[in-house]
């Protein structure tokens, strides 16, 4: 049974880092956490790169708890701290290698240990020779690493590389080859360094005749030649088992409408709506701006990312009616009115029942901190999806093969929606019917340039089509059950109702506002994505004509030959580590964790990764 985490292990990998490079001792309680019995306190430098990656694994607190004392980007002016090591954290580029120069020339610190986010090339490694030599600082170089963490982890099984516009600058026919082979290889490199933190050298499948392609000869090749220089490979501990997980590298135009479609679970909404990156979610509130972190401690993210709207609101109701009755019981047993006399009560009487209140007051009071956080973040969602109409969106998208001229139309010429929704409502259309009259067309496009819609992304997605012949038409929305009309109006005052709940805080409930909602929940059917990884964890028998094999442990005519014996044996796999080439999204995340969990139940349990969000 397979056991793949990105995200602990990632962590895990920071920690040993910020240890200087030292095993670290694993807390008993908390598999996924590392901690040092007596840490040295250090600072720790790093670029913009490497503050990305730390900001989404870890807390302050924790940085704290490792011996991080000060922690500052590499490109701000410091003071000097002397006698205190400091340890680097960044891309290995010419212009970091520099600006760590002129920190060794100014004597900043007692020494320096340096770690770079991914391998640093020969050139770059001379260069620093060269700094650190003019710089006269030899004996104060501690370390220097690779540290193959050049990826950043959003969940216990997402991650992303956080390579803006691939889709575009793979697709565009204006790219240089140079800009293209360069993204190539910022792909095969982080995943290089995926595969380095698992500890695991998969078997390669991926997609025929695209970038999918490309980038899976050169991460076999990578691969391949590391493991044959064996007194240096990073892979000497990898096991070599029958049981190795597979990496299914997908082409984002397989599947153009799943990057398009209006969504009702709340990751996707909150990903679509809101302003998200890297875990962190700006709102605005009263024309201020305000943050809100999706950490690893947030139970209710990780419990209803992917449940529909309407579920994720009756959850509040339930998390909130809980917490009340939980502060009812402590402050009883404590003989206080609330919890804030727990804090200032006298512990001499009353003593054991009070003890027991100040234990359970960390939680409770950070559980609080979630269901407002959350409730925040519903409040502004439904703002969103009343003003723009998305449930008529998301209706008419679930059924779009359904729909007939003048639905569409009056959609498209409705003044009260959005351009950019009209656009993604037909491009969805286009992608999902066999074929539209010339004529049509013709009238379509006119009603949405009308509408101002930039016709540009339309021409696009015809040159694909006719190109990949696309039809899409079972994929992206997935028919069900009809949907009302006007779902909004079926969702009562909702928006006033969890307004005035935020205002008074914790005091109310959500049972009257999502009253008569569950029968509009979405079905759950499997996307392109999902289906592509089923096949071939599966061992489909179509498997092998769309899909190259690559086994980084055999030689290419070896690999070739095995890939032919295994089209007679079907081979079956119990883990995938999925990539999509041209960004993946969080609804086709969401749909292979569904997956996941449906195959545990009838298989060995299967750990689903895919990545890369425009």
């Amino acid at each position: 049974m397979g056991t793949l985490n990105l995200r602990n292990a990632q962590r895990d990998a920071l920690f040993h880092m910020l240890n200087f490079n030292e095993p670290v001792t694993a807390k008993d309680s908390d598999p996924g956490s590392v901690a040092v019995s007596e840490p040295i306190w250090k600072v720790l430098i790093f670029d913009h790169s490497a503050q990305e990656i730390i900001s989404p694994l870890v807390k302050v607190s924790d940085l704290r708890e490792q011996g991080v004392t000060v922690h500052m980007p590499l490109n701000v002016e410091r003071h000097p701290i002397p006698d205190v090591p400091a340890l680097y954290f960044f891309e290995p580029t010419i212009e970091n290698i520099h600006r760590l120069g002129d920190d060794l020339a100014r004597q900043l610190y007692d020494s320096y240990h340096i770690n770079f986010t991914n391998a640093v090339s020969r050139p770059l490694l001379e260069e620093l020779a060269g700094v650190v030599l003019s710089s006269n600082a030899t004996s104060q170089i501690g370390q220097v690493f690779d540290q193959y963490l050049n990826y950043v982890s959003l969940e216990q099984n997402l991650f992303t590389l956080n390579l803006p516009n691939t889709y575009q600058i793979l697709n565009d026919p204006t790219s240089p080859d140079a800009t293209i082979e360069l993204l190539v290889n910022k792909i095969v490199t982080g995943l290089f360094s995926v595969l380095v933190t698992l500890g695991v050298v998969p078997i390669i499948k991926a997609s025929r005749g695209n970038a999918a392609e490309m980038v899976a000869n050169k991460l076999y090749v990578k691969l391949r030649d590391d493991l044959l220089n064996a007194r240096n490979s990073v892979f000497a501990d990898a096991p070599n088992s029958a049981t190795r997980p597979v990496l299914i590298l997908l082409d984002r135009n397989v599947d153009l409408t799943s990057m398009l479609a209006h969504t009702w679970t709340y990751s996707t909404l909150v990903h679509d709506i809101l302003d998200m990156k890297l875990n962190r979610i700006v709102l605005t509130e009263n024309n201020a701006k305000k943050t809100v972190d999706i950490d690893s401690n947030d139970y209710f993210w990780a419990k209803n990312a992917g449940s529909p709207f309407p579920e994720v609101a009756e959850d509040v109701d339930t998390e909130i009616n809980r917490y009340k009755s939980d502060v009812e019981e402590i402050t009883r047993s404590a003989g206080v009115s609330s919890l804030e006399e727990v804090v200032d009560n006298d512990l001499t009487s009353n003593a054991k029942q009070l003890q027991v209140a100040l234990t359970a007051l960390p939680e409770l009071t950070e559980r609080k901190r979630f269901i407002d956080q959350h409730m925040t973040i519903a409040t502004t969602l439904l703002k969103s999806i009343q003003e723009r109409q998305l449930d008529v969106f998301f209706s008419m998208e679930e059924a779009i093969t359904k729909q007939t001229k003048g639905t569409l139309l009056e959609a498209i010429k409705d003044p009260k929606k959005l351009p950019e929704d009209k656009l993604r409502l037909f491009l969805i259309y286009y992608l999902s019917v066999e074929e539209i009259s010339r004529e049509d067309m013709i009238e379509y496009e006119r009603a949405l340039a009308n509408t101002g819609c930039d016709l540009n992304a339309l021409t696009y997605v015809k040159q694909v089509r006719s190109f990949t012949k696309m039809t899409t038409t079972a994929s992206v929305v997935n028919p069900q059950s009809s949907v009302t009309d006007g779902f909004l109006g079926r969702f009562g005052s909702i928006g006033s109702k969890i307004t005035g709940i935020i205002d008074v805080g914790v005091t109310g409930g959500f049972h009257d506002v999502i009253a008569g909602v569950k029968n509009l929940l979405p079905s759950r059917k499997e996307l392109p994505a999902t289906r592509a990884v089923e096949s071939v964890m599966d061992g489909a028998s179509s498997v092998d004509d769309e899909y190259l094999t690559f086994d980084p442990r055999q030689a290419r005519n070896t690999a070739t030959s095995a890939q032919r014996s295994a089209t007679r044996t079907r081979v079956t796999f119990n883990e995938a580590i999925v990539f999509v080439i041209g960004g993946g999204n969080y609804l086709e995340y969401q749909n292979s964790q569904d997956y996941a969990s449906v195959s545990e139940l009838d298989h060995a349990l299967r750990k689903s990764l895919i990545a890369d969000f425009w």
